[in-house]
């Protein structure tokens, strides 16, 4: 059922070119005849079983009884009653296994046998939605011979035992989890989560069961929740819609496939006790109940509403013809889906005189519906009333009969490249999207490597100029241009013979180091002959091509010499060489260009320094930002500087910065760093090693096999802390080497650490030291802990394209992904933050800046895949997890290690890269890609609903294990 479901929304993705993620879609019946279910009551044993059994092979037998039933009666629906009195049918970690099922309260069947797993793989075998029905605040049902407010018979693993501030004893004799404590709403709409989470359910359903009664003792809730309410009642009613919706959110954001409803007590209000009320006399939920159900239609808070329209046609009290005919009225034109509930229990009346002898009643209600459009469908209460009457059997099964499958009608369409395009490649990747039922040809040719859902991937091979691909399939077509180019570009022509001015290099201050090799370069005339001056000598260049025009055009060429910075003798200094001088003869023609910029020689111990000007400067391995900052600098550190080249400078640490954020120059004197006094604090969440130090020497922190290296620019001396009991660290060294120092702390056996990062003052450097966290126990053992998703790309910024191209790109997957997985965590009791929860551009400084000012204790960056245009991605698939930083590597391996096994995904590898967002130190930083967007099979996998819930909930149970075991 879901498959087609979602082949449905497949097809108006492309038709329509609307994004999945803008707004939830709501499941539409699957059968044009209209939406026909049944409720399978389990409270007192109603329905199912029949009678309470811990036997697994006798609860199936029942259950595949009713099931085959409903499909002989034409049901497309079965609503089930998982949740009846504070108990569950399916293995929960919110509420005990109820008693109906196995006869005592938190005693589980046997053999591991789960009922609602079942259920649901029954159902959908035979083609039937399954729809959990839960009753949100009932604790107990009694019965007439068992006592009122039976606390005693609850497990201890009930809500109500282990939150007895919660509970509310009613006048009827039964316990109530209180409507108006608001961790009692958080508690159910996470019960209702773990559902949709763990279970393939096509529906969460309520019935009438909100309020038991307006003599509710909810007192003390008011006064202490209530107080921006004068009137109690309308505070009721706000306690109802604020679950009703959180519920409907939460749905919506991580479950949008499944549906939402609610069978409420049929009157919502009688005209005379509310003007926008039915012609009724009748009891009313919207006072008694405090249901506004009214409203959630007109709000679009449900997907769809079932009143329990239990009165004959003509009833003087609650006329079934006027009550269909007011909530027509309410559903009209909101896109809830009105069904009816039908009181097939009534037909059972055994009084002739009795409107409800016999089927006729039943019978006409159903006619009288089929000629209201509005009317999406009936449910039917209950199943049994219908199993114990063959009349009522046999008219069903003969109204509703067999159904027709809908097939939902998919055009071809190309999504990869979105365009026509030139390219240099031999071979292109194409991917897009077809009708799954019909053949895919591609230029006349069959096209066999489709996913189930039509999904294709081609690589295809180019040869040079133009290449059409058309895509074709019966009633729809789809073509693509792609402009191959030559594999080489031909020489630029010149307009005369003459070294290029723009071409002579450096372009700006270059300083290296004695021994160091430096590219000298320009543009000149392919058979001229190019020298460059230097340092009063001149060097003969290299030219990349020789190759003579054939039109006697002349053409440019690169010349280059790699020059080797020569040594010097004296005082430690830096040494100007002056500007190169390139010059070229060509053809009895001569032309020499003088470089803008300098070359410099930094001696070994010279005193020239970089001094930081800004706080948050990261350093790079090559003097190249794109290849991801390494350490963070903060204002004042300064180094010796020991080369420059574009817009880089390079420090005595080997690492280079940004030009513009270092002020350099020369000083006096070799830096001569000494630390006089360290302390170490031991603290709760961070330890803190505080330096004394003489110099603003620039320090940076490294952390790897269980030692912390602590690197200052100069240091010559340094004194030893004392570590107090409970410090992380067995001992400290300091270890001084010429030209710098660093202090090196070693662990003690077998400890980690989660974090670290440097701060300085005027006068100190300080080493904050995160100490591991740890889970707890009890239903949220994750409670303390803050982590940080971070779906990658947003706004402009799609990501790996795929299949459906950009209207369902990486960042919608990345999302939706990041959400469910908050969801999980959540309800583990995490505090969950998101650089972004919606569909717009953050920048990668933004996410970082995100982690520094937060830092969580995890920071998890989620992304989709992709290979480069020329490669066979259909053939490329696969789960990877990326790190940096050694204290991020055993939860990424872990992650990694889980994912595969339990998911069993392919192994793309744990790899180490320098990625943006792994620039925080202060948390154990990593970032998953979850498989490869432009892959068929791996699209399908990526946007499958329930396989990201399966993915996100992996991801918490090991994140779980790992802050807990």
């Amino acid at each position: 059922m879901k498959k087609l479901f979602k082949l449905i929304i497949l097809a108006a993705v492309i038709a329509m070119a609307i994004p999945l993620n803008s707004g939830y879609a709501k499941a539409e019946p699957l059968d044009e005849k209209g939406f026909s279910g049944i409720w399978v009551a389990t409270v007192l044993n109603i329905d199912y079983p029949s009678k309470p059994s811990a036997d697994a092979e006798v609860l199936k037998q029942e259950a595949v009884k009713i099931l085959d039933d409903a499909k002989r009666l034409g049901m497309n629906a079965v609503f089930l009653q998982v949740r009846p009195s504070g108990d569950a049918l399916y293995k929960s970690r919110f509420y005990p296994w109820s008693k109906y099922l196995t006869g005592r309260q938190g005693l589980a069947p046997g053999g591991g046998f789960d009922p609602l797993e079942f259920w649901v793989a029954e159902a959908h075998k035979r083609g039937i939605e399954l729809h959990a029905w839960i009753n949100p605040y009932r604790v107990t049902k009694k019965t007439i011979s068992e006592p009122k407010h039976d606390i005693n018979s609850l497990d201890p693993a009930n809500p109500a035992v282990r939150n007895p501030d919660w509970v509310v004893k009613h006048g009827d004799g039964n316990l109530y989890l209180n409507p108006g404590i608001p961790v009692v709403r958080k508690y159910i709409t996470d019960s209702v989560m773990e559902i949709v989470q763990n279970y393939e359910v096509d529906g969460i359903h309520m019935d009438d069961y909100f309020y038991p009664g307006k003599s509710f003792d909810d007192k003390d809730a008011y006064s202490r929740y209530g107080k921006s309410f004068k009137d109690i009642n309308d505070w009721r009613r706000e306690n109802i819609n604020l679950l009703v919706s959180e519920i409907s959110e939460t749905l919506k954001m991580h479950s949008p496939a499944v549906r939402f409803g609610i069978s409420p007590f049929g009157i919502w209000a009688n005209k005379s006790s509310n003007s926008l009320g039915s012609d009724t006399r009748g009891a009313q939920t919207y006072y008694e109940h405090f249901a506004d159900t009214r409203k959630w239609v007109k709000e679009k808070t449900i997907d769809y509403i079932i009143p329990q329209l239990y009165w004959n046609i003509g009833y003087s009290i609650a006329d079934y013809e006027k009550l269909a005919a007011w909530w027509i009225d309410v559903a009209k034109g909101t896109g809830v889906d009105l069904y009816i509930g039908q009181a097939a229990y009534r037909a059972l009346n055994s009084d002739p005189a009795s409107p409800w002898y016999g089927v006729g009643e039943i019978e006409k209600q159903l006619d009288m519906n089929s000629q209201n459009p509005e009317i999406k469908g009936s449910v039917f209460y209950n199943y049994s009333s219908i199993a114990k009457n063959p009349p009522l059997f046999s008219l069903l099964q003969a109204y509703y009969g067999k159904r027709d499958e809908i097939q939902a009608g998919i055009p071809v369409s190309i999504a990869v490249p979105g365009d026509d395009i030139k390219t240099r490649y031999d071979q292109y990747y194409i991917c897009g999207s077809s009708d799954p039922e019909k053949p895919l040809l591609l230029n006349g040719e069959p096209v066999e490597n489709r996913s189930s859902q039509g999904f294709f991937g081609i690589l295809v091979k180019l040869k040079e100029g133009a290449n059409t691909f058309a895509f074709s399939q019966e009633g729809s077509s789809s073509a693509v241009s792609i402009f191959k180019e030559a594999a080489s570009k031909p020489p630029e022509k010149m307009k005369k013979a003459e070294i290029l001015s723009s071409s002579v290099f450096p372009r700006s201050q270059e300083l290296r180091m004695p021994g160091e090799k430096i590219i000298l370069s320009c543009q000149a005339p392919i058979g001229s002959k190019v020298t460059v001056a230097i340092g009063g000598k001149s060097y003969a260049m290299d030219p990349s091509s020789t190759t003579k025009a054939i039109d006697g055009g002349i053409y440019s060429a690169a010349f280059t010499y790699a020059y080797t910075i020569p040594s010097y003798t004296g005082n430690p200094r830096n040494v100007d060489l002056g500007a190169p001088v390139y010059k070229m003869s060509y053809k009895g023609m001569t032309n020499s260009v003088k470089a803008p910029a300098k070359i410099g020689v930094v001696m070994k111990n010279s005193p020239y320094y970089a001094e930081v000007i800004a706080n948050g400067i990261f350093t790079y391995p090559a003097p190249d930002g794109n290849n991801g900052g390494i350490h963070e600098l903060q204002k004042g550190m300064t180094d010796y500087a020991t080369g420059m080249t574009g817009d880089y400078v390079r420090l005595a640490m080997g690492q280079w910065v940004d030009k513009k954020s270092v002020r350099t120059y020369t000083g006096q004197s070799r830096m001569r760093a000494k630390v006089s006094k360290v302390t170490y604090t031991a603290g709760e969440s961070w330890d803190k090693l505080t330096l004394g130090i003489s110099t603003p020497s620039l320090a940076v922190a490294s952390y790897e096999n269980g030692e912390l290296r602590l690197a200052i620019a100069g240091l010559a001396e340094g004194v030893l802390p004392k570590l107090p009991e409970g410090a992380l660290l067995s001992c400290v060294e300091t270890k001084v080497k010429e030209g710098d120092g660093e202090y090196i702390l070693k662990l003690k056996k077998d400890q980690n650490i989660a974090g670290y990062y440097i701060e300085k003052t005027d006068k100190d450097i300080i080493l904050n030291i995160k100490r591991p966290v740890s889970g707890k126990s009890g239903p949220y053992p994750l409670s303390g802990i803050r982590i940080m998703l971070d779906p990658g790309h947003g706004g402009d910024s799609l990501g790996a394209v795929g299949p459906l191209g950009k209207e369902y790109s990486e960042k919608v997957i990345n999302l939706k992904t990041a959400m469910k997985l908050k969801y999980e965590l959540e309800s583990l009791g995490a505090q969950v933050l998101m650089t972004r929860t919606e569909d717009k551009a953050v920048s990668l400084e933004e996410r970082l800046a995100a982690s520094k000012t937060a830092k969580p204790d995890l920071f998890i960056s989620i992304h989709s895949n992709s290979m480069a245009d020329n490669i066979d991605i259909s053939k490329v698939n696969g789960f990877s997890v990326f790190y940096r930083d050694a204290h991020a590597y055993p939860i990424a391996e872990e992650i990694h290690y889980d994912t595969i096994k339990s998911l069993n995904r392919n192994d793309k590898g744990i790899h180490k890269k320098s990625f943006y967002v792994f620039r925080g130190t202060w948390t154990p930083s990593i970032l998953l890609e979850s498989g490869f967007v432009p892959n068929p099979a791996e699209f399908e996998w990526l946007i499958d609903d329930d396989e990201q819930s399966i993915l996100a909930k992996s991801l918490a149970q090991t994140i779980l294990k790992y802050y807990t075991e």
